[in-house]
């Protein structure tokens, strides 16, 4: 048996490939959260950007790396990145393509949707929980305050209808990359 052989069935070399790619993806996607500080209007877009960067990692790594890649990344963004709402939703709710292949696997899709919906609602949820009460976030809870209700529930639908549009965007990359990754 070769010394590069692991008892598993797979290399060293690619072992080691792996683990490099988790390491550069984590990177890059602490990169995209700092761009969520520094430019105010993307606050939102910077932990959809960075989460996306975890379909690479979950096409091309093992699992463990996937989510390894997930956890450094979170961790990082939360010490690193000046805009804590930005960070936070990376931390709620940024694994969502590491779990995206469960949740694809329900089957009647009335549960497959309601699944995702109360994932994205619990997630968010409890972001601005801990904004509010744990962080006490004093800007937060006067934006809430000066919001009408009905302005606040508008929004919720509309990040619900942003994240199911985010959704069928993963679909879509996730097909275009295994094409792309087959034509190789």
């Amino acid at each position: 048996m070769s010394p590069f052989r692991k008892k598993g069935g797979g290399t060293v070399r690619r072992s080691t490939h792996e683990l490099a790619l988790a390491g550069l993806l984590a990177a890059l996607a602490v990169v995209l959260l700092s761009i969520g500080s520094m430019i105010p209007l993307a606050t939102y877009a910077a932990p959809i950007l960075a989460s996306s960067v975890l379909l690479v990692a979950r096409e091309e790594c093992r699992p463990s790396y996937a989510w390894g890649c997930f956890t450094v990344s979170a961790a990082l963004g939360v010490m690193l990145s000046a805009d804590l709402e930005c960070s936070l939703l990376y931390v709620f709710l940024g694994y969502y393509p590491l779990l995206k292949p469960r949740l694809d696997a329900l089957r009647p899709r009335a549960a497959r949707l309601g699944a995702k919906l109360l994932l994205c609602a619990t997630a968010v949820g409890g972001m601005y929980a801990l904004l509010l009460y744990v962080f006490h976030l004093e800007a937060v809870a006067e934006e809430f305050a000066a919001t009408a209700p009905a302005v606040l529930w508008l929004t919720a639908a509309l990040g619900a209808a942003v994240f199911l549009l985010y959704d069928l965007a993963l679909d879509r990359l996730s097909v275009l990359y295994q094409r792309r990754r087959t034509r190789r």
